[in-house]
This record gives structure tokens, C-alpha cells and sequence, in this order.
């Protein structure tokens, strides 16, 4: 067969404006290289599903590549990949379609934010019990996409829960239905579970269905101050053998701790949350402020009522760097360490210290229900050479722990020298597979994720 002609940028945006119209078509002169956020010559922003399969269905007849994008606060993650030709921006892809409140439903389009969709839930007093950074502007395509979590996954688990139906649209344009809108439903493979967390490789969602669930009535939050990790892993292990039912329980160090409590905090906390009927709540903090004076720890702040304690929650989560934001003269670099629950600890202990020998800034939380814990550095250039040693620190103790560390975060330049989905492991072989079967032109996000998927 004889070999496909290349398009040109200006071929591409001609058969772009014929799809869309030229409003919906922006061009990108490409002067100077960002170092945080996606880049292509073009960028296309379809409004309706119809426009996304014409789109990749053009774009696999003529091996373009395409990157998809919701507001852009997660470009930064993963490799820089073999570098987009068209940016597929879902952002006028926007609202609620349909809100089943006695099913507990809801059907929504991938541009709309987590924000919309909450407030609009909100009035009937219901709402998707999915946290992640900046939900202002994250869109529910693209946390679905990243498999986007926040410090309430203790008590509410990740999206892989909540979505049970999308619409995705394939590189090749074919259209796919999975999954059913009614919440109780086992025919068949989950489908779904495929495509959460493939970072837009493998299909390009236009439509989801989630389950929701009732607000809780109250919430309250008690911050405790533990200067030896011997306490910390006895009420930990206390915490995990009681009948208590937290929504967050994170390591914070002091640093970051100042930042989400607004005054100073002398070293690393405790934040425990709890939401459900008011009655409940109050049991549940007095009983663990009376186990914390068992262990001779102080609790130093008792945060009660619902708006309190998500102002706080909402501040943890949002300390983690918004691609949007971060200018390209700082060097911002943030991790995902995934460890066994009793092993967070150990964790913050060795990179808090590593951190501290280097003279760099760290922000550090750590889930004691998840194992899921976040690190970031936010440094100077002159700094890099010093970044660099504290990320081998990062990745030879959590590999030694058998655990994983994930570079979220970090400047394209510095990726390009970084494992940033850490050491192969044993499912990428089948990953790898499933992403040669479905787009065998790698059309969507060549080599982003990982193996080079």
C-alpha cells in the first residue's frame, strides 16, 4: 500500500474549519515552547458528538494525531509523548443531560466541570462523591480520564464506583455505548473500567452516567498534633481496628499544614474527617479525641459543621499543582506514591528528610486509608541538579518498598530524562495490547502513557 501523505498544518486546519467552522478552529504558531501544558499546531473544539467522530474519523485516515483535553489543569501528566498535531478540546461540550433524582443518577457531557455538575446536583440535595484538585475548572472527561481522586477516597472510593454508562468515541470515529444507566447492573464486562485512568489513549469520552448519592447532613474534622511516628502507626492501627468510619485521614506535613489551617502548625498532623447525621459525627470525633488522650497526643483543632470542614479538605486537595497555573521560569515537580497503608509513615519520614538535606521546599500528605500520598516540590532552576537527587530518593525507597511512584507533575524537558510511570510492570505487556488493537495508527496521545502506549 502506498505510504500516507503527511498533512500540512494548513491542509489540516482547512478540513478542521470544514468539520467545525472556523470559530471552532484556533491555530497555535508554536514561538516558544511551554513547559507545563499541551501543545499543538492546532486546536479544534467540537460541541457536539457528531463533530468528535467526524473529527477522528478524519484524523485515522490521515495518522493525525490528536490530544484530547478538557481544561487543561492535567496536561502536565504523563510523557511528552510523540507530540499532538490537533488539540481536541471538549470544553463546549458543557451540561447536565439528564438528573434521575429518585434513581440516583445522572447523565452529563465530558466538558462540564465538576463544579457545574455539583451545584446543579446540590439543589436536590445530592451530589458525586468524587474530590479531586481544582474542581472549578477540572471537567468530569478528564478526571474520568486521569482517574482523578482526592483525600475523601477513604471513605467514597474513586471513579472507577461512580461511573456505570459513558458514550466513547474510538480513534477510528466508531461510536461505542457502555455499561447501562440504572445502577444495579451485571450483564457483561464492565467496559468502562477500561477507559478510566487511560489518559485519553485509548477512546475520547462524549457523554457519562454516574451514580450519585444524598449530601451528608454534617461534617467536622479533629487535627492532631503527633510529633513521634511510633504514635502515629499505634493510632493508626487503632483507627483501622475500630468501628469508626472516616471520610479522610491524611499525614500532613507542617509546611502544608500551615498552608490548609491558616496559622502555624509546630510539624506534621493528623487531619481526621468524618460526615454523616450530626449525632454521628460528634460520637465519632469525641471517641477518637478520647483515644488520642489514651496515647498522650493533643488534639490541636476541632473543625465542626459541613462548609468548615470542605473549606479545609478543598484547601489539601488544592495545594497540587494546576497545569494552568504553574509559569514556565519554576520548576515544579510532584509525585504520587502508591504504598501499603502502614508503610505512608515510613514514606513521609524518608522524604521529608531527604527534602530537608537539600534544601528544598516539600509539601507532603499522605493517605493513612489509601496508601495513596502526594509530594510536591516547588524549587528554583538553580535547583535542579538537587530536584533531581531527591526524586532518586523517592523512587529507589518506594521501590524498595515494592510500592510505585508516579512524576505527575514536572517540566517537558525534565521528562524527557524520567521513567515518569515508574518501572515496568507485569499488566503493561497487556496494556500495550489492548492499545495496538484498538489504535493500531496511535492516533490518540501516542506515547503518553505507559510503555510508551
Amino acid at each position: 500500500m502506498p505510504e500516507t501523505v503527511k498533512l500540512t498544518t494548513e491542509n489540516m486546519k482547512h478540513d478542521l474549519i470544514e468539520m467545525v467552522g472556523p470559530e471552532n478552529v484556533a491555530v497555535d504558531r508554536m514561538e516558544s515552547e511551554k513547559r507545563y501544558q499541551l501543545q499543538a499546531p492546532l486546536m479544534v473544539f467540537p460541541d457536539e458528538e457528531r463533530k468528535v467522530e467526524e473529527i477522528l474519523g478524519w484524523a485515522c485516515k490521515n495518522h493525525v494525531r490528536v490530544a484530547p483535553q478538557g481544561a487543561g489543569t492535567k496536561d502536565a501528566f504523563g510523557h511528552q509523548g510523540d507530540g499532538p498535531d490537533v488539540i481536541l478540546s471538549l470544553k463546549k461540550m458543557s451540561g447536565l443531560l439528564h438528573h434521575s433524582v429518585g434513581d440516583l443518577t445522572v447523565t452529563v457531557l465530558p466538558g462540564t466541570t465538576l463544579r457545574e455538575l455539583q451545584q446543579a446536583l446540590g439543589k436536590e440535595g445530592q451530589f458525586l462523591p468524587l474530590d479531586p484538585a481544582w474542581g472549578e475548572q477540572s471537567t468530569l472527561g478528564g478526571i474520568i480520564a486521569s482517574n482523578a481522586s482526592g483525600p475523601r477516597r477513604a471513605m467514597y472510593g474513586s471513579a472507577r464506583d461512580y461511573l456505570i454508562a459513558s458514550r466513547i468515541c474510538y480513534p477510528d470515529g466508531t461510536m461505542i455505548r457502555t455499561g447501562a444507566k440504572v445502577v444495579k447492573n451485571v450483564a457483561g464486562y464492565d467496559m468502562n473500567k477500561l477507559f478510566i485512568g487511560s489518559m485519553g489513549t485509548l477512546g475520547v469520552f462524549t457523554e457519562l452516567t454516574f451514580k450519585i448519592r444524598p449530601i451528608p447532613v454534617y461534617a467536622g474534622a479533629l487535627v492532631i498534633r503527633i510529633p513521634e511516628l511510633l504514635k502515629l502507626r499505634k493510632l493508626q492501627g487503632i483507627l483501622l481496628d475500630s468501628q469508626l468510619e472516616p471520610s479522610a485521614v491524611e499525614w500532613v506535613n507542617g509546611r502544608l499544614g500551615k498552608d490548609i489551617l491558616g496559622q502555624a502548625v509546630a510539624g506534621p498532623m493528623l487531619l481526621v474527617s468524618f460526615e454523616d447525621v450530626e449525632r454521628s459525627v460528634r460520637f465519632q470525633m469525641n471517641w477518637l479525641a478520647h483515644t488520642c488522650d489514651s496515647l498522650g497526643v493533643a488534639v490541636q483543632m476541632e473543625i465542626s459543621g459541613q462548609e468548615e470542614t470542605q473549606i479545609v479538605l478543598s484547601r489539601l486537595r488544592e495545594h497540587l499543582p494546576n497545569s494552568n497555573d504553574i509559569s514556565d521560569d519554576k520548576l515544579v515537580v510532584s509525585v504520587k506514591l502508591l504504598s501499603m497503608i502502614a508503610e505512608v509513615p515510613a514514606v513521609y519520614e524518608v522524604l521529608q528528610n531527604s527534602a530537608d538535606e537539600k534544601g528544598l521546599l516539600l509539601d507532603f500528605h499522605g493517605g493513612l486509608y489509601t496508601g495513596i500520598s502526594r509530594a510536591t516540590i516547588r524549587a528554583d532552576w538553580v535547583q535542579q541538579s538537587k530536584v533531581f537527587e531527591w526524586l532518586h530518593t523517592v523512587n529507589s525507597f518506594l521501590g524498595q518498598l515494592n510500592g510505585r511512584s508516579v512524576i505527575e507533575v514536572a517540566p517537558r524537558d525534565i521528562k524527557m530524562n524520567l521513567n515518569v510511570w515508574g518501572p515496568e510492570a507485569e499488566d503493561w505487556n497487556l496494556m500495550i495490547g489492548i492499545k495496538n488493537k484498538i489504535d493500531p495508527k496511535r492516533i490518540l496521545n501516542p506515547g503518553r502513557f505507559v510503555g510508551g502506549i
